[in-house]
């Protein structure tokens, strides 16, 4: 089978990779970046690869980061998992990279801000009722939680520049996305199959990565799906082909 027409970017638009290689990085148009005076991020765990990108982009930008867990807390704890995990599987080079992310978030939590707060009902609306900019970037990765705060989104859109949103469990949720999407005055401007999730009975992702933006910069020619700077989100896994009907 395939997924539904409205998931399908309509144009080709200029797209940069920003964040980390597989898992963690996503497409989004410089442009957009450069206008944003604010990024608001949704679900960081322990990975800020795309935030730190965007504050590297666009200097001026502040940088406000949520996730329902102590992140600096819960660097240390992986980090004391997987030295205990040393003397059973002796992969010492894991620790070394637990080691470098708790430096680096130290390091880079003086540019970004990192806020403890599980996002739901409501929030969305609290955090930015406060901010008088017009220019805001919205990226949202809360497993599941993002269909909580979609008409949220709906009734601030005019204030984002480009949102990035992880939907999740998309073979349930086909009716409410297209719902959202309808009423988005913004681009869909590119979609991206998480193949760290599972396929459907029709072999159709059940997550997909999805940017859209108010004033994306076209290229000519058909949108090119996959897009050369995609990534497979965990590079040991098949990849998942997108198909629209």
């Amino acid at each position: 089978m395939a997924l539904p027409i409205f998931f399908k970017p309509k144009k080709k638009y200029s797209l940069i990779r920003v964040g980390k290689d597989f898992d963690g990085g996503y497409l989004v148009g410089k442009n957009t970046i450069l206008k944003s005076n604010i990024l608001i991020s949704f679900g960081i765990n322990d990975d800020w690869s795309f935030e730190k990108d965007f504050k590297n982009i666009n200097l001026e930008a502040r940088v406000l980061c949520y996730d329902d867990k102590p992140i600096l807390k819960y660097l240390f704890k992986k980090l004391i998992i997987s030295t205990i995990f040393i003397f059973s599987h002796f992969n010492l080079n894991k620790v070394f990279i637990m080691i470098k992310n708790i430096v680096c978030f130290l390091k880079d939590q003086k540019e970004l801000t990192f806020i403890k707060k599980k996002i739901s009902y409501g929030d969305l609306k609290e955090i930015i009722k406060d901010i008088e900019s017009d220019s805001i970037f919205l990226k949202i990765d809360i497993e599941g939680f993002e269909y909580r705060i979609l008409e949220e989104i709906l009734l601030y859109q005019k204030k984002f520049t480009g949102i990035i949103i992880e939907f999740h469990d998309i073979d349930y949720h086909k009716d409410l996305i297209k719902n959202f999407i309808d009423k988005l005055n913004l681009n869909l401007v590119h979609i991206h199959p998480n193949n760290n999730s599972l396929v459907d009975n029709n072999n159709d992702p059940t997550c997909v990565e999805i940017t859209f933006e108010k004033k994306p910069v076209e290229n000519e020619g058909a949108p090119n799906l996959p897009n050369e700077l995609d990534m497979k989100n965990d590079p040991k896994k098949k990849d998942v082909l997108l198909n629209f009907n």
